[in-house]
């Protein structure tokens, strides 16, 4: 074979391979503009976010409460997940419980008595009382109106009176024109309580108008005070150490009869908002009472697991994300056909979402290069009870915690009509998340936190409840509070209060879990990105002492 015959086999074989091999080119798809991982964040899906949260808020919980049997039972549900996923325990003695010592007192009702002037009462028909132990003798009694001393008001029903020793008589309202709001600071500088400003000035008692409109609300303190209890954590959480009474209006009777005012009268004035002077009783009118309180040593719990890091240093650091898993509870004597306060928002939606964020961690892939600390906060609504405990008893070493993300919330979103509705209109809309302290303390945590969420699903981050100042004083309210006091950067996520916040009407049926989702899968986009940044987010404003001390 010639050359000049080779050269034109060769032209030919490359004329018919040419559009195969163009074919062959073209046939391949376009490039997909790159993105960044946040490995396996499709784990998380609005369907999986609804069945764990249908168990979380049912019934059968009964509400949640600190410390109640569905709490215990929520407990176990959540370290049975963390399990089966290879979540290792990092509670007590290698469980995934980290016990938490409380109190609970309890009313002695045998041995708790009220007389007033030679008369005595029953606790349960005639008389309620706190959960403070006493015993008074032959104290004298005084009326105070409605008790409270508010100094920016100019309002002090105990101007020229002596109450030491003495048994404060108040009908149980706030002054005319007064609300809550109108209380700034701490109680003890600009306005005191009645129990508050009777303790500080050496009374012995307060007694309160029963202000309780029908039986069952009765029998509701009742049952609280006498079966259900009162819970302790750490030191006692009231300032108050002086026992308070309500009594009934069968009481009230006799004990302004002969005085300058009848108790009718004054109830009346109370509930018009009409002017009651103080005045000492008859001096023959004494009080005797005896408080006794049973006392128990109890727990409840945090529950706590770790997915450890792929690096062999940066493994010991953690990127913490948390919930409160606890709510208040039920009470049977509620008015109403719903007793039980399911908390499906509050703090529901957290607590699941913490859960799917941990289960899709474990299943993903690939591990993060840190260590994720999971945790389920108990008694946060009772004081951030779960946080505190655990900030001050760290299962990890404190330091190593890198970013705390804490969620309390997400799971209500606008509505059409919401936006006109006084308690919902509040509400984040579809696509926006309120988001708390993210740059309060770490301006590179800021920044962090923006660039995930700008390059993954672009929710409005909604910074209206950003300063420790605003009136709603959110950023004190949930359990990264207790990191921040300990120097930790955090994330707050939530969407506010709405018209069911600590309503049994907090449900299921009215979350949105599309939302959610959304929301879920971009707080663990922002916590598989802090666990896999070379070095952890500087922090470059320490929060300074009156935002510690929570002023």
């Amino acid at each position: 074979m010639t050359r000049r015959h080779l050269s034109l086999i060769l032209v030919f074989v490359m004329w018919v391979a040419a559009p195969a091999a163009l074919a062959q080119k073209s046939a391949k798809p376009a490039a997909k503009p790159s993105t960044p991982s946040f490995g396996n964040v499709d784990g998380i899906s609005a369907k999986q976010l609804r069945e764990y949260l249908t168990f979380i808020a049912s019934d059968e919980l009964e509400g949640r409460d600190t410390p109640s049997r569905g709490l215990d039972i929520a407990a176990m549900f959540i370290a049975q997940h963390l399990s089966s996923w290879g979540i290792k325990p990092a509670g007590d003695n290698g469980s995934y419980f980290q016990k938490i010592p409380l109190r609970l007192n309890k009313i002695d009702t045998d041995k708790t008595r009220l007389e007033i002037n030679g008369q005595s009462y029953t606790y349960g028909k005639d008389f309620l009382a706190s959960q403070i132990g006493a015993n008074i003798a032959g104290a004298p009694l005084v009326f105070v109106g409605n008790g409270w001393v508010i100094k920016s008001k100019n309002i002090d029903p105990y101007a020229g009176l002596d109450i030491k020793d003495k048994v404060v008589v108040v009908v149980n309202t706030l002054p005319k024109g007064i609300t809550f709001n109108d209380l700034k600071g701490p109680a003890g500088g600009d306005w005191f309580s009645p129990p508050l400003y009777a303790q500080t000035n050496g009374a012995k008692a307060v007694i309160a108008f029963s202000s309780f409109g029908n039986l069952a609300n009765w029998e509701g303190v009742k049952w609280n005070q006498s079966e259900k209890g009162q819970v302790e954590f750490g030191k006692p959480q009231t300032q108050i150490t002086i026992p308070t009474f309500t009594v009934t209006p069968r009481v009230i009777g006799a004990m302004f009869a002969g005085e300058k005012a009848s108790g009718g009268s004054l109830f009346t004035r109370s509930i018009t908002g009409d002017a009651m002077d103080s005045f000492d009783l008859k001096a023959a009118k004494k009080l005797n009472a005896t408080v006794a309180v049973k006392t128990e040593n109890i727990h409840t719990q945090n529950v706590v697991g770790i997915l450890e890091g792929s690096d062999p240093v940066l493994k010991n650091e953690y990127v913490a994300i948390g919930a409160h898993y606890d709510h208040v509870g039920m009470n049977p004597f509620a008015a109403g056909d719903d007793k039980i306060w399911n908390g499906a928002d509050d703090d529901g939606s957290g607590t699941v979402a913490v859960l799917s964020i941990a289960e899709a961690f474990a299943k993903g892939k690939e591990r993060p290069k840190r260590s994720m600390l999971f945790i389920w906060h108990a008694g946060e609504e009772k004081g951030l009870w779960g946080s505190e405990y655990f900030a001050n008893n760290p299962t990890v070493p404190i330091t190593s915690i890198i970013t705390e993300l804490n969620i309390d919330m997400i799971g209500r979103y606008q509505n059409p009509g919401d936006e006109n509705h006084p308690q919902n209109k509040n509400l984040p809309k579809q696509g926006e998340v309120f988001t708390i302290g993210s740059r309060m303390m770490s301006t590179e945590l800021g920044d962090l936190s923006d660039s995930v969420n700008k390059t993954f699903l672009n929710l409005a981050f909604n910074t209206k409840y950003d300063d420790p100042k605003d009136p709603e004083q959110f950023f004190y309210r949930s359990d990264h509070f207790n990191y921040a006091k300990k120097g930790i950067p955090i994330i707050f996520y939530m969407d506010g209060s709405h018209a069911d916040y600590h309503q049994p009407s907090d449900s299921v049926e009215k979350i949105n879990f599309e939302s959610m989702e959304k929301v879920t899968k971009t707080i663990m986009a922002t916590g598989w990105t802090l666990a896999n940044t070379a070095k952890r987010p500087t922090v470059d404003k320490p929060l300074p002492a009156s935002v510690l001390a929570g002023n």
